[in-house]
């Protein structure tokens, strides 16, 4: 398993959006808001309408960028280009089309491999199921980091059997990743949202609400530099309202996804600092609870 990521400070929060063609009353401003179920909703499913542009403030070194909560179908790509220039004319690069739903398996990396009694092991694809109605989230890895600071998102999924694209949150955040690994015990869930009345002869009647994912993850050691550093600065900056983008398992794209979301700190953490020494330097003991922004 490869190095938890903790995406913070998003860098959405003071950019310029533009670009593409969005409803009026679901506008792309609706993007700066962490709640995914606030969206922004295309007028329409054609490829000059779903796509927007964002100028950020200064160039900014991306590791990674996440598209939350959309309606993407399995047939959709995406396609991130970056340029120069304020007027989007002059592009540094791009990533070419890339597929959004039924990712392949990557069958030479066993860890990825689905279970055989999963119908998408014999289809070769990632699950698409979404009983909660959280929508699709992009995961992608700039791989090397990329310095950007203008920024075009393209969509392409004409065939979306909405007529339109959806988009709840977009992260663009600063990656945490730390020298050592968390603890290989952590823990995941899903915390039901459903509510239950009781009927005066006992009969329960249900509102379903779906469910929202937390995840509590530990540093058995971590040098302590890190913990009063940059861990230190992502819990005064976020709090407990401020959300964070986690990724317990960065290159594993098939389960991996399950325990990469949109979350908040559950509590501020408590480090105990030890005297014991790794390289150089004293450690620290420290973990997070995550709970998943919806």
């Amino acid at each position: 398993m490869s190095n938890i990521i903790i995406f913070h400070s998003n860098k959405l929060d003071t950019a310029a959006l533009s670009g593409g063609s969005w409803q009026a009353k679901l506008p792309l401003s609706n993007l700066y808001s962490p709640s995914t179920t606030k969206r922004a909703r295309s007028t329409n499913a054609q490829l000059a309408s779903t796509q927007f542009r964002i100028a950020l403030t200064e160039p900014v070194t991306l590791y990674g960028l996440q598209v939350i909560a959309t309606n993407l179908s399995v047939a959709a790509q995406y396609r991130l280009t970056w340029y120069t220039d304020a007027t989007f004319s002059v592009p540094v690069d791009n990533t070419a089309w890339i597929t959004v739903g039924g990712t392949s398996i990557n069958w030479s990396n066993p860890a990825n491999w689905l279970d055989w009694l999963d119908t998408n092991f014999w289809l070769g694809a990632q699950s698409t199921d979404d009983p909660d109605d959280q929508g699709v989230d992009i995961r992608h890895s700039f791989n090397p980091p990329a310095s950007i600071r203008y920024l075009k998102i393209e969509f392409d999924d004409t065939t979306n059997a909405d007529a339109f694209i959806e988009v709840g949150h977009v992260y663009l955040g600063t990656a945490f990743i730390p020298t050592i690994n968390v603890a290989p015990d952590p823990t995941f869930a899903r915390v039901s949202l459903t509510t239950v009345a009781d009927a005066i002869g006992g009969a329960q009647y249900f509102n379903r609400r779906g469910s929202r994912k937390r995840m509590t993850v530990t540093w058995q050691l971590l040098p302590r530099e890190e913990t009063l550093g940059e861990v230190d600065e992502i819990i005064r900056i976020h709090d407990i309202d401020r959300p964070v983008f986690v990724d317990l398992d960065p290159d594993n794209m098939l389960s991996g996804r399950k325990t990469a979301f949109l979350a908040r700190l559950e509590q501020l953490p408590e480090a105990r600092l030890l005297d014991a020494y790794w390289e150089d330097d004293t450690g620290a003991v420290i973990g997070f609870e995550f709970l998943q922004v919806l």
